[in-house]
């Protein structure tokens, strides 16, 4: 038997997921090494927590209520006040972290749990918000950018012998390029670096420095290499790698044979 077991109570709650008899589990629960006293001046705010803190499933409420409970047994043993906002403090979650360390006892899900429940009764979003589909791939730079930083790039090379400007957005491509091949010595200075995005934007290309570090990348995943070299040649990132996601849309249902030999790692 663990710390807080529902047993302690002799009450489990249904296999419904009612609120109603959610409730009632909760108005009936008390941990065990804890007196009906000192948890009946908590059960009340400790049940609003739990049922207020993730969707009211039978199985997260049992979890919470019970981390909760080996919370206050937690406070009572060590002599500390007891009430749920000292239970939650950072203090408490590490000192209680801690003794789980010495008992052998896993810790991972419980901590998470007692996060949650930090943040929600601190009045704090205990999650972000789910992105939909495809919201994430709609942020990031897309390849097809790579035509409008070809055109400017034209333009700054031919002119780059009568135009400082232009010479520094070369400068700037070039430098950038440097990097995405590994040398430390790539990056210009701030000054080279806003006079080359003040020629890309009087020609309709806006960038920053994330934005051209990805537009380079775009070029080295449009490579006809396989992933696997392009990948070790270049140290590419997984975040670098994302960035291919956004040619999705263009692919075919059905892999050609060339797609398939560069995923298989042949020329």
């Amino acid at each position: 038997m663990t710390d807080n077991d529902p047993s302690d109570s002799a009450v489990r709650p249904s296999g419904r997921d009612d609120p109603r008899e959610l409730e009632r589990f909760l108005a009936d629960y008390r941990p065990k090494n804890v007196s009906a006293a000192i948890w009946g001046g908590l059960s009340t705010p400790a049940a609003a927590l739990v049922l207020s803190a993730g969707v009211p499933t039978r199985l997260r409420v049992e979890k919470d209520v019970q981390l909760l409970g080996a919370l206050v047994a937690h406070l009572v043993d060590r002599g500390r006040p007891v009430t749920l906002d000292e239970a939650l403090t950072d203090a408490t979650l590490l000192s209680f972290d801690a003794s789980l360390v010495v008992s052998g006892k896993t810790r991972e899900n419980k901590r998470g749990i007692a996060r949650r429940l930090q943040a929600a009764h601190r009045g704090l979003p205990w999650r972000t918000a789910r992105m939909e589909d495809g919201q994430r791939i709609k942020k990031l730079i897309r390849n097809t950018q790579l035509v409008s930083l070809d055109r400017v790039l034209r333009l700054a090379i031919a002119e780059a012998g009568r135009d400082t400007s232009a010479a520094a957005f070369v400068a700037a491509v070039d430098g950038a390029r440097a990097r995405r091949r590994g040398s430390v010595d790539g990056e210009v200075n701030a000054q080279t670096w806003e006079t080359a995005r003040a020629f890309s934007a009087s020609h309709g290309l806006h960038l920053t420095r994330t934005s051209l570090r990805s537009l380079i990348t775009h070029e080295v995943l449009a490579l006809a290499e396989p992933a696997a070299v392009i990948v070790a040649r270049y140290g590419l990132t997984r975040r670098d790698l994302d960035l291919a996601l956004t040619q999705l849309a263009a692919l075919p249902t059905t892999p050609t044979s060339r797609h398939l030999d560069l995923l298989r790692g042949r020329r």
